[in-house]
């Protein structure tokens, strides 16, 4: 399980160094090879490249009429690189995925489960005071009978 959040800094280069924490994990599970895409323009996501296989197989299934789920399709398999973990635990995210998402040197990489999510520091400030916000009554009607 990939969990947590870390802030850190991409270097000059646009590399972003694995926390160590999750570098071991990553490491003895699943290798040194991450599969970094875009799915939005406010954050990437990082799936250990185990874990982004049957993503990428539940994609290629999607129904290729709807141009919906076509240009959904395209943006998220379009973009999709496999990067290697360097001796210093370190990715380089192409130049276009942090263009796209705005991502400069402050970062925050948050644990999702099967992968994480890589965000700006800010506006991932934004995404947890908005989760903060978010109305208790509103929250227990959809999720139901889940509890925590």
């Amino acid at each position: 399980m990939i969990g947590g959040v870390s802030l850190v800094s991409l270097d000059a280069k646009g590399r972003l160094a694995i926390p160590a924490r999750h570098r071991e994990t990553l490491l003895s599970a699943f290798g040194h090879k991450l599969v970094v895409t875009l799915e939005s323009s406010d954050h990437l996501l990082i799936y250990p490249e185990p874990n982004w296989k049957p993503v990428e197989q539940r994609l290629l299934a999607l129904p290729s009429g709807n141009p919906t789920l076509k240009s959904y399709q395209r943006l998220v398999l379009g973009h999709a690189e496999t990067l290697e973990m360097d001796a210093a635990g370190r990715i380089l995210l192409p130049a276009r995925l942090r263009e796209l998402t705005q991502l400069d040197k402050d970062v925050a990489l948050v644990g999702m489960g099967n992968r994480f999510e890589l965000w700006d520091a800010a506006g991932w400030d934004n995404q947890t005071s908005v989760a903060l916000d978010i109305d208790p009554a509103d929250l227990a009607q959809h999720l139901g009978d889940f509890t925590l």
